[in-house]
């Protein structure tokens, strides 16, 4: 009895250090480490990544707690006595077996461990049967099989995944491997239902702002005030010559673009000549468009006519999340040769600093070089209006 009581109070020690971790930017710098990671497990034992990651993040208070940081164990793992032979972490000085956790040699090897432990224990069996994109029969099924002890564990992990939008990895190796059952069987989720409120238990006043949704009441945060698009004319260019279409296995062309965003004041569309695109072609099977990739994330180039609903329905997404992809928060529409990315955008970039020229607004910013505006926002203080021409904006910079 004592033991039982002494583990519940260690594991709600953790679910309350969690609840207090609320450093947004140390999250999105664990997920961009370990995505790649997460996915791979993914494709190998068919585990949704986003239940991987947060898993990981709600365990290890994304790597930073000590049995992450000593013991390169990223779940919680305990040691199972009967079953392994690898190397201990103790969680007391006593070496008392009751807190015996799993210690392994890289964080890889956690993240392989973890795969194994889901696929070859029969209690967690029926959730293979659910669709690898269906994140939230996942989370229910881990609570139900008795993965961990915390009566709101499924909501927990839910809240993160439609948090920091991990559901977003488990369609990308849906479509790598061709489970269009997957995608077809589970629809997109309503990002406008996730409660912010409850998110890993965290009073509202100290979560970041929410986005706002077309749909949400006027006095919420915007995250930028931004001008409705101005629908740019076309400047007198040569006749373009359309060049052979690269396969997805091509290399980045260096052809520099014919045209470019119009100088003007205000300017928040980023456009690109489709004849010369200088992105690397990228395979993306739900358009038959020319697909393409900046900084890791995938985009298409819109056509006249195009509107974020029809765009939305050919590929298989949501007009809610593709607005939200390319930071749209009012009822504009795309304008012929705007670059519409259909995946959410990087976190992270190459390129340290941005030099502002007229008009540049931080939408424009953050489609041209494939980075979220949330983040570009956050890193730049202040209304872009308050720097000058010839000023630098923080991209990836620390």
């Amino acid at each position: 009895m004592k033991k039982t009581i002494l583990l519940a109070i260690i594991l709600l020690g953790n679910a309350i250090a969690f609840a207090q971790y609320t450093l947004d930017d140390q999250i999105y710098d664990y997920i961009d480490m370990y995505k790649d990671l997460a996915m791979q497990e993914m494709e190998l034992y068919k585990i949704p990544a986003s239940i991987t990651l947060a898993q990981a993040i709600y365990a290890s208070k994304a790597g930073t707690n000590r049995i992450a940081q000593e013991a390169n164990n990223h779940f919680g793992i305990m040691c199972h006595t009967n079953e392994w032979t690898g190397e201990k972490y103790y969680e007391t000085d006593n070496h008392s077996s009751d807190y015996c956790f799993r210690k392994y040699a890289s964080v890889e090897e956690s993240y392989r461990d973890h795969s194994i432990f889901l696929s070859q224990r029969s209690r967690y069996v029926k959730l293979f049967y659910y669709p690898i994109t269906d994140y939230k029969s996942w989370a229910h099924g881990l609570k139900d099989a008795g993965y961990s002890g915390n009566p709101r564990y499924a909501d927990t992990l839910i809240s993160i995944i439609e948090k920091y939008f991990l559901m977003h990895y488990d369609r990308k190796v849906a479509q790598k491997i061709g489970d269009s059952s997957a995608l077809r069987t589970v629809a997109p989720p309503k990002l406008e239902r996730v409660d912010q409120d409850v998110v890993f238990g965290m009073p509202k006043e100290k979560l970041p702002p929410r986005p706002v949704t077309p749909q949400q009441p006027a006095q919420q945060q915007q995250p930028v005030q931004q001008p409705q698009p101005v629908q740019q004319p076309k400047p007198a260019a040569q006749e373009p010559t359309p060049s052979k279409q690269n396969t997805a296995e091509e290399s980045t062309t260096n052809i520099t673009p014919t045209t470019t965003p119009e100088k003007v004041q205000g300017k928040n569309i980023f456009t690109l000549n489709p004849y010369s695109v200088p992105y690397k072609s990228a395979y993306y099977p739900y358009t038959s468009r020319p697909a393409y990739e900046n900084n890791k994330t995938k985009f298409i180039i819109a056509k006249a006519g195009d509107t974020y609903k029809k765009l939305a329905a050919s590929m298989q997404l949501s007009e809610k999340n593709l607005r939200l992809y390319n930071d749209v928060y009012d009822d504009s529409e795309p304008i012929e040769d705007e670059v519409i990315y259909v995946e959410m955008k990087s976190t992270r970039t190459p390129v340290e600093y941005h030099t502002l020229e007229e008009g540049d607004t931080y939408r424009y910013i953050a489609q041209k070089y494939g980075i979220q505006l949330k983040l570009l926002i956050k890193r730049n203080s202040g209304a872009i209006s308050s720097y000058g021409i010839g000023d630098k904006i923080c991209l990836g910079c620390k």
